[in-house]
Order: C-alpha cells, then sequence, then structure tokens
C-alpha cells in the first residue's frame, strides 16, 4: 500500500500478473455440463476419465451432481477424480458416500476415501475410519487419523488412543496429533504416557498434543520434556507449558532464557535412549524465544520477574524484542514489577525496555516513573521519548517538548516524533507551537528536522500554527513547501487566509504541490472553497481539473447549501470525466436532502454514472430507498455498488433484497451482499433475521461469498450449526475465508469474554499449524481495534505502476474483515464511508480469486 497524500487518499497497488481464475467460479459453455454428462454414462472408460477430471470446473449447483454419480464409478480413475471433484466442490456429506470405499483393495481409493471423509465428515464415516487404522498401508493409517482428527467427534478418540503404539512413527505423530486436535481429557493420561517415546518426532507430536488438550496433569511430564535432547521437543514442550498457564513451571522455564538468542548450540543432552544429542531443527535461541512466549502466557509475579531479568540482554533500539512482546503479553499484572524497576538503578537497557513496556501496555501509571528516570540519566533519553509515544497520553507533552532542542539530534528527532504522536489535530493543543516555532526559527536546525517540525505543527490542531506556517507555504525548497502544504491541511475547518494559500497553490506549476494542495483542501476546506473550486472547474480548461475535483469533492462533506447542490448538478453534464465522478463523489459526501435528491436524477444516466451514484448514495441514509431497485440493474458493478451502500445506509426493510442478492451470479454483487447483511443486522439488532441466509451463504462455491457471510454472522452476533466457522478455519482452500473465520472466532471470544474453550483451541491450532502465515498471525492473537471510522479514497494503480487502471476491477480488505468488491470508477478509483480505523489493503478482485 503506497499513501500519497495523509489522511485519506491512498493508491492501493495489486499485482495484475497474480491473477489466478479459479475453476468454479470460470465461464462454463452452456453445453458443457451436458457433454460431461453424456460423457460419464458412455461405456468407453478414457471418455469417462476425461470427463470426470472435468467435473471440478463447473460451478457448484453443476458439478456436484455429476461428481455424486461419478463417485459410484465402477472405474477406479474415474472415481478417484470424483473424489477431488467432490472435495472441492464441497459436496455436502460427502463422506458418506465413500464409505464403502475403505474396504477396497486399491490403497488409492481408501486414501481418496480419508481425504474426502477429512473435507466432509459426518458420524457415519467418522467411526467407519477408526477400522482403517490397522490398515496394512501406513499412509491410509496416516490419512486416516488425520481425517479423524479433522472431524471434531468423541466417538474419534477411543479407537485414536488404540493406535497411540502404532509401529510407524509417522502414524503415531498423526495419531497424537489427531487426540489434541479432538481436545478429549481422555487423551491426556495415554499421551503422558508416550512423552519418552524413543522417536523425538512423536515426543513433540505428544508434547504440542498436551499443550492444546490444556490438562494441568500434563505439567510435570511436560517440565521433564525441557530436558529432552531434540531441540524440537523442548520447543514444543515450553510452548505446551505456556499453553498450560501454570506458574509451577517457571522455575523450570527460566533458566532457558539465559540460552544466547542467536546460537544454535545444544544444551545438555539427555541420555533418552534412542536420542542423538541435538537431534532435531530447533537452535538454542528458538527454545529460548519459546519460553520467553511461554512466561508472558503464564504471567504470574515470578514469570514477569524472569522476564524482567531477560532485559539487561535485550536491545532497546530493535523495533521488536521477544522480550518485550512477552512482557506485553503477560498484561497489565507486570506493570507494578516494571515501575519499581524505574524507580530504582537498573541498567540502561533495562530500564529502556522496562519503559517501552510500559508504553506498549498503555499504564499511565509508569508516565512519572518514566520521567524521572529520563531526569535521573537511568533511563537513555531516545528511549523514554519512545516510550512516551507508546504511552499516548497528552500528559507527556511537556515532558517531551523540553527535549526538542537537545543537543543530541537522535534525542532531538525523536522528541519530534514523540510530540507528533502525542498530539491529535481533532484536539486542538497549543502547546508545542512556540517550542517548534523556535526550533524553525533557528539557523542552526537541519533541514529535515525542520521538515519534521513543520508536520508537528500541523498536528497540534491550534490557529496560532496558521501565523508560523502560512508565511513559508512560498518557500524554495519543494519538499519544505509540500510539509508546509500538508500540515495546513491537518485541521478542519479551514480559515479563509488558509484557504486562499491553498487554492492559490493548486494552480500551481508543479503536479507534486497542485496535488499536495488539492488534498489539502479536500481535508479542510469549507463551503466558500467548494464554491471557487466548482467555479474553476466550469471556466478554467488549463486547471488540473483532477486535483480540482479531488479538492472539491472533500470540501462539499463540509457544505449543506441547497444553491451549491444545484450549481454542482448543473456542472455535471458538461464535466469532463476525470471531474465528473469526483462530482458525482462530492454530492454523496455532501449531507442534507438537496444532494441526494442531485443525485438521485443521475441514477438513468450511463453506466459510469449509474455506479458512482450507488457507491455515493451510502452518505445519503435518507435515500437508502433509492439503492433497492439499483440492486436489479443490468449491470452487475452499479449492482455490487447498490449492495454495499446498502450495507452502510439499509434498515429492517432492505434485508429481504440483500438476501436475495446474495445468490446473484456475479461474485462481487453476492459477495457485497453477504457483507452487507451483517452490517445493518448488527446496526438494527436483526441477527434472526439475517442468519439462515448468512448460513447458506457460508457454503457458497465462491471464496470471497463465504468469507463475507462468515465474517458477518461475527458483526451480526448470529450462528450456524455448531463447528461450521471452526470447520472453514481448519478446511477451507481459500485463505480469505479462513482469515474470515478467524476474525468471526476472535468477535464470539471477546464478547464471551469467559469460557468459549473449544473457540480458543481452534484459533491457537491455526496459528501453529496453517500453512499461511497471514491467517496464521490472525489466529494467534485478537485484533486490536481502533476506535472511529474514516472516510478513504482508494486509487487502484496495478503493481509497477504510478497510474489508477480506470474501471479496475477490484477488492478490498477492511480492518473489521469485510470485504468490498466492485469496478474502479473512471479515475480508476472508489469511495468508502466510514471504513474502520485500521489497515486496508487490495485483494486479488472477487472475480479471479481461487
Amino acid at each position: 500500500m503506497r499513501s500519497l497524500v495523509r489522511a485519506g487518499l491512498l493508491s492501493l497497488g495489486v499485482s495484475l500478473s497474480l491473477f489466478s481464475g479459479g475453476a468454479a467460479d470460470a465461464f462454463v459453455w452452456p453445453n458443457v455440463p451436458e457433454r460431461i454428462a453424456r460423457s460419464l454414462a458412455s461405456p468407453d472408460v478414457s471418455e469417462r476419465r476425461a470427463a470426470a477430471q472435468r467435473i471440478g470446473e463447473l460451478p457448484s449447483e453443476l458439478g456436484v451432481p455429476l461428481a455424486q454419480r461419478a463417485l459410484g464409478d465402477p472405474d477406479v480413475e474415474v472415481r478417484l477424480a470424483a473424489a477431488e471433484a467432490a472435495i472441492a466442490l464441497r459436496l455436502s456429506r460427502a463422506g458418506d458416500l465413500v464409505i464403502g470405499w475403505l474396504g477396497e483393495g486399491d490403497a488409492r481409493l481408501r486414501l481418496a476415501a480419508c481425504d474426502v471423509i477429512r473435507s466432509s465428515p459426518t458420524d457415519r464415516s467418522v467411526v467407519a475410519l477408526g477400522r482403517v487404522l490397522g490398515d496394512p498401508d501406513a499412509k491410509v493409517r496416516v490419512a486416516a487419523a488425520s481425517a479423524m482428527g479433522s472431524s471434531g467427534l468423541p466417538d474419534a478418540v477411543s479407537p485414536l488412543l488404540g493406535h497411540l503404539d502404532d509401529s510407524a512413527l509417522e502414524v503415531r505423530v498423526e495419531v497424537a496429533r489427531a487426540l489434541g486436535r479432538l481436545a478429549d481429557p481422555r487423551a491426556v493420561v495415554p499421551l503422558i504416557g508416550k512423552v519418552q517415546d524413543a522417536v523425538p518426532e512423536v515426543r513433540r507430536a505428544v508434547a504440542r498434543a498436551l499443550g492444546e488438550l490444556g490438562d494441568a496433569r500434563a505439567t510435570s511430564a511436560l517440565m521433564i520434556a525441557l530436558q529432552d535432547g531434540s531441540q524440537d521437543v523442548r520447543v514444543e514442550a515450553v510452548t505446551a507449558l505456556g499453553k498450560l498457564r501454570s506458574d509451577e513451571a517457571t522455575a523450570a522455564i527460566a533458566p532457558l532464557l539465559e540460552a544466547n538468542a542467536g546460537s544454535d548450540a545444544v544444551l545438555a543432552p539427555t541420555t533418552m535412549p534412542g536420542v542423538r544429542p541435538g537431534q532435531g531443527s530447533a537452535g538454542a535461541g528458538e527454545v529460548r524465544a519459546a519460553a520467553l512466549r511461554a512466561l508472558g502466557r503464564i504471567g504470574s509475579e515470578s514469570a514477569v520477574r524472569a522476564l524482567i531479568g531477560a532485559l539487561a540482554k535485550d536491545d532497546p533500539s530493535a523495533p521488536r524484542s521477544p522480550v518485550r512482546e512477552a512482557l506485553v503479553a503477560a498484561g497489565k499484572s507486570a506493570a507494578p514489577q516494571l515501575v519499581a524497576v524505574l524507580s530504582g538503578s537498573p541498567s540502561p537497557s533495562t530500564a529502556a525496555g522496562a519503559a517501552l513496556v510500559l508504553g506498549a501496555l498503555g499504564a499511565k501509571e509508569g508516565l512519572e516513573p518514566t520521567v524521572r528516570a529520563m531526569q535521573r540519566g537511568v533511563l537513555p533519553l531516545k528511549h523514554g521519548l519512545r516510550a512516551l509515544a507508546l504511552l499516548g497520553s497528552s500528559e507527556a507533552l511537556p515532558a517531551v517538548l523540553e527535549l526538542l532542542s537537545d543537543a543530541d539530534p537522535t534525542v532531538r528527532r525523536e522528541a519530534i516524533r514523540a510530540a507528533s504522536e502525542l498530539l491529535d489535530p481533532a484536539r486542538p493543543d497549543g502547546r508545542a507551537v512556540d517550542p517548534a516555532r523556535a526550533m524553525l526559527l533557528d539557523a542552526a536546525t537541519p533541514p529535515d528536522e525542520k521538515i519534521e517540525l513543520v508536520r508537528l505543527l500541523g498536528r497540534t490542531g491550534s490557529p496560532r500554527a496558521h501565523d508560523v506556517l502560512l508565511p513559508l507555504a512560498t518557500t524554495k525548497s519543494r519538499s519544505f513547501r509540500l510539509a508546509v502544504l500538508e500540515a495546513l491541511g491537518a485541521y478542519a475547518p479551514a480559515p479563509p487566509k488558509v484557504e486562499a494559500v491553498l487554492l492559490d497553490a493548486i494552480a500551481d506549476d508543479a503536479a507534486d504541490v497542485r496535488l499536495a494542495a488539492a488534498a489539502s483542501i479536500a481535508r479542510a476546506g469549507g463551503p466558500s472553497a467548494a464554491a471557487k473550486l466548482l467555479e474553476r472547474l466550469q471556466v478554467a480548461a488549463e486547471q488540473d481539473r483532477g486535483a480540482i475535483g479531488l479538492a472539491l469533492a472533500g470540501a462539499l462533506s463540509r457544505a449543506t447549501d441547497p444553491a451549491l447542490a444545484a450549481r454542482v448538478g448543473a456542472a455535471l453534464p458538461s464535466s469532463p470525466d476525470v471531474a465528473r465522478d469526483a462530482l458525482l463523489e462530492g454530492l454523496g459526501r455532501m449531507r442534507g436532502e438537496a444532494s441526494s435528491k442531485v443525485l438521485r436524477g443521475f441514477v438513468a444516466s450511463g453506466i459510469d454514472d449509474r455506479r458512482k451514484v450507488a457507491e455515493a448514495l451510502a452518505g445519503h441514509p435518507e435515500a437508502a430507498s433509492v439503492l433497492v431497485p439499483l440492486l436489479g440493474d443490468a449491470d452487475p458493478g452499479v449492482r455490487a455498488n447498490a449492495a454495499w451502500s446498502l450495507g452502510a445506509v439499509g434498515k429492517k426493510d432492505a434485508l429481504a433484497a440483500l438476501t436475495r442478492a446474495v445468490t446473484d451470479p456475479d461474485v462481487a454483487v453476492a459477495g457485497n451482499a453477504a457483507g452487507a447483511l451483517g452490517r445493518v443486522a448488527a446496526r438494527e439488532g436483526a441477527a434472526a433475521d439475517v442468519q439462515t441466509s448468512l448460513c447458506r451463504a457460508a457454503a457458497d462455491p465462491r471464496p470471497y461469498v463465504r468469507a463475507n457471510a462468515v465474517v458477518s454472522l461475527g458483526l451480526a452476533g448470529a450462528s450456524c450449526e455448531a463447528g461450521l466457522v471452526m470447520g472453514l478455519l481448519q478446511r477451507d482452500r481459500s485463505e480469505a475465508v479462513r482469515l474470515a473465520a478467524a476474525e468471526a472466532l476472535w468477535r464470539d471470544v471477546s464478547r464471551a469474554q469467559t469460557g468459549k474453550e473449544t473457540e480458543r483451541r481452534a484459533l491457537a491450532r491455526c496459528a501453529g499449524e496453517d500453512r499461511n502465515a497471514t491467517v496464521a498471525n490472525r489466529c494467534a492473537r485478537p485484533p486490536v481495534r481502533t476506535p472511529g471510522t474514516d472516510d478513504v479514497l482508494v486509487f487502484v494503480a496495478p503493481d509497477g505502476k504510478d497510474e489508477p487502471l480506470a474501471r479496475a476491477p477490484y477488492a478490498l480488505v477492511r480492518e473489521d474483515g469485510l470485504l468490498r468488491m466492485g469496478i474502479a470508477d473512471r479515475r480508476g478509483a472508489f469511495f468508502e464511508f466510514q471504513v474502520p480505523k485500521g489497515t486496508i489493503r487490495l485483494a486479488v478482485p472477487a472475480q479471479l480469486a481461487r
């Protein structure tokens, strides 16, 4: 993501070369299913095999019946191809259809049956797998154990326990993993008995399983495993002890922190039979990192004390630190000990680490001790300033401002950064104006610091800062001038003298100056600026109409004058494409009936206008009824925008139309409608009204529809059959769906405060096992939400290009997990009303996603 202008103007790049079409979403000629069906009935086995290979290419509603038929074919190759199709098409209760294969002589069929049952388990099929755990082929036994562990069914536990002593190590490993996934307490004692298995891979799997089971009875056995000769086993054992959160284990874990974090040296081996010293791929540093995480999870007084001791060897300059992260994970209970450290005579590294952790925890009780430690020289200034910035309290500002003129340039730069982070333009604070002015006027201040001081003045939100900034707006230094223009637009509404300077700059010869001025007017300009810009747009052909349109759309968001709305409407028919979408967007951002009336007048215009009107009406709750008919528009781009906008402004009476739109053949329309159902239901308290349609959509063959349905279930507080979301997290092939499932589960867990142990275990298992790092990270910890929303204009630029692409398909991933899909406007842009604060990114467009 490349930010062109701060606060609301984003250019998001997506690589078109990475697009790969999903088979189930590809275009299929109408006669193809008929041809496949005829070929499946052919006496020629080669023809049936070729047809079976193509079943997975079909949409779900066409492919499922053919897959069911092919699963019963007498030819092995046809059935194997049908099994792959059944998995890809998410054939319901497919496991029951292949139970008979478990007794087939061909091992490939038995393996395929296990895979099908794993993707679609039922009580009957899982019970049948118990017999296959005695299969002569070890690969089949592994597949059976994996399928049983994925089923979540208690009936799988007893058969699995009977095979913990399987002769094949890979089977023992998979049985242990499966028992951990099932989380049944009956497995604890048998697994404890396998902690000393002769093979390290088995011991490692057993340690992980005991951690997933979370039973304190395993503590002693896991503490013994900390002395294992395999570093991999030690990592899993210490991780498991962290999951058990037993303070009893702290004394055994703490010595592992003494290992050199960068060393791969092998710690003292044991004489366990069959184990070579140093066996395993993990190094001592990984054992230490696991020990840090475990102590952070335990979070007891003694665990915190051990972690604070580790700060002495930590590097406080590193952006991230396992030691500090572990202390943050321990939570606010660590604050008293950290405060005590700062009040004593710690080493510089320990003091810096303690202050940074207090800042990351947002512990206000750490403010005074941090400042005192800086004044006493115990805490290095640059680290103390960073800690105060993390703390986020405006009470820290005076201490920070005192260091703006420090002799050390490193300290000065950190002080400027800290002051900027502690200020919020929405809450004017003039305390930084005079110190910043003094530094700006000082000829000895380096140019790069002056630029940052200008930005700092913008962050103050104080009218007094204008007197400092305005004389600098025509400086010859391009970078300095851009910073001044950006700072002038940091707070709204801009007074007339600021608007005048910005309006002059928007006519500058330099494109980057025009863009900076336009973005500042968009953020801070008011009705008077809007009127002047509209006049320029109409009479000055030589002006940068793109920049004027950008500025005008933002300025209109702070206008309510019906006469101005009428003028915009009158200007639209003769406006060039580069400004036309900006005007329609501006009417959407302009509040009041007058502007929505003008927008409604363009509902019957061309396709591009209709798309933009459907998007812009998201800013007008009073015009929600206009969006419902647009769900039936001939253009899918119009329908997609209408569905998304209804999510922003629709009420209960829109739910029926959105429910129908979830079945739209266009994936962007259906996905947006699924997302809209959750947003409307959350706003209107209508979980019961959307539950059935969202649960159905969670099984849609199109991944982005499934993803939005799952997130919407979490937003609305609705639920489907037990285990549906956890099943998607564990088995769905789409990264987007697994991310959505993690989002929904975390939302469910946060609502409950206590309990939800099954969901927590599913998330922990995902964090440790998911093959995609993004999904694993999402599962690892609850998302941190920043309150509030932003209005954001996004430009869609192909990767490696600086220019947006008009009418480009896009999929925007919001911080709350919802995906917005559609077609960019004629500028290559789209506008998102009230997007939750946080990170946004572009994903592969829905039409091309797998």
